[in-house]
């Protein structure tokens, strides 16, 4: 009898223990989570974005638009409204307008959604409320480095430029590079004003922008055939824009000018295999590309420029730094993915293209 009530006596400091143990656990558990203590539905914080991102995802405005988790809402019912495409309206987007009219000049990559819409799930992105705040990254530098290591992986799988050797910057789009880089290459000779010049036809920004910042160091001069013979031409400094393949034509333009004091910039935007064969990967000096018609993310903002030359690649740097204090690092959340699975990646299976 005594040792049955030994047993029992000894059971019981067991399990006196076990629970003292399980208590003092879980105190020390809320200590250090806090005093507000775990709670199920904060451990999956993603959980919620991810189902608002599905719900308006599914909204299909007739198949004429699409509906945005940034976009307006009804506000009493909490719904998104839907945001029509050319020549339809209503709050579905199911009104067809008679008499609209075909926007020819506009460049809007919208022909690669219903791409990005097959491959959601390889393509959706859950951000953080407190991802990159800061200026930089963490070497103090505005350029991620692991984004520049997966842009130069796409280069040289598709094979469509020399990564080589060449330094890398980072723009709010090409529209943002092309003055930074006329701005790099005029102030090789600050003592002459450097020429401007480009093809017939040229993408208008090319003048506008030269134009609007109306700069001590260059002037735009018009066609650049004009100047193909022109003497003055081996005195003066001259900047040549090539776009390669141009827009409309297609056609893989090479400078016409050439000399010690002609620069060319080759903007290279529609350099991608769903847009023209690519015979051979581009090596220029100066090279521009973009995301807007690579993976047709315009609303993104995000260029990039391949420099040979260190000199241009510092100036460059300076222009953007002073512009712009660095690139958005959104713009570089959606590069990191998108590129990974952009159209102009090799595929076994192509799916869309």
């Amino acid at each position: 009898m005594s040792k049955i009530e030994s047993s029992t006596k000894s059971h019981h400091h067991v399990v006196c223990l076990v629970l003292s143990l399980i208590i003092n656990l879980l105190f020390i558990y809320k200590w250090y989570a806090g005093s507000e203590g775990w709670h199920p539905d904060e451990s999956n914080w993603t959980k919620k974005a991810a189902t608002e991102a599905e719900a308006v995802a599914a909204v299909s405005c007739s198949g004429h638009g699409k509906a945005y988790l940034d976009g307006l809402i009804l506000d009493h019912k909490q719904q998104p409204i839907c945001e029509c495409n050319s020549c339809y309206g209503g709050l579905d987007c199911s009104q067809l307008f008679s008499d609209c009219t075909v926007n020819a000049d506009g460049g809007d990559p919208l022909f690669l959604e219903p791409f990005w819409v097959k491959h959601a799930a390889s393509s959706a992105l859950v951000v953080a409320g407190w991802h990159r705040m800061s200026y930089t990254y963490g070497d103090q530098s505005f350029t991620s480095q692991e984004l520049e290591r997966h842009i130069r992986k796409l280069h040289d799988i598709v094979g469509n430029a020399v990564t080589q050797g060449k330094y890398i910057v980072f723009g709010a789009g090409s529209t943002q590079l092309l003055s930074a880089a006329v701005h790099a290459l005029s102030s090789y000779n600050a003592s002459s004003l450097a020429r401007v010049v480009a093809s017939i036809p040229f993408y208008p920004v090319y003048k506008e922008q030269t134009d609007f910042f109306r700069s001590v160091d260059f002037r735009f001069q018009g066609d650049a055939s004009l100047w193909k013979n022109n003497s003055e031409t081996s005195t003066d400094h001259m900047i040549e824009f090539v776009t390669s393949p141009n827009n409309p034509d297609g056609q893989l333009n090479k400078a016409i000018l050439q000399g010690q004091n002609v620069k060319a910039i080759y903007d290279h935007a529609y350099y991608w295999p769903h847009f023209t064969a690519i015979p051979a990967p581009a090596d220029e000096d100066v090279m521009l590309f973009t995301l807007s018609k690579l993976t047709g993310h315009a609303g993104s903002r995000f260029g990039w420029a391949m420099l040979k030359d260190k000199a241009v690649y510092e100036r460059m740097e300076r222009y953007l730094k002073l512009n712009t204090m660095g690139g958005f690092s959104g713009n570089s959340i959606k590069s990191f993915e998108a590129p990974e699975s952009s159209p102009s990646r090799p595929r076994r299976r192509r799916g869309y293209f």
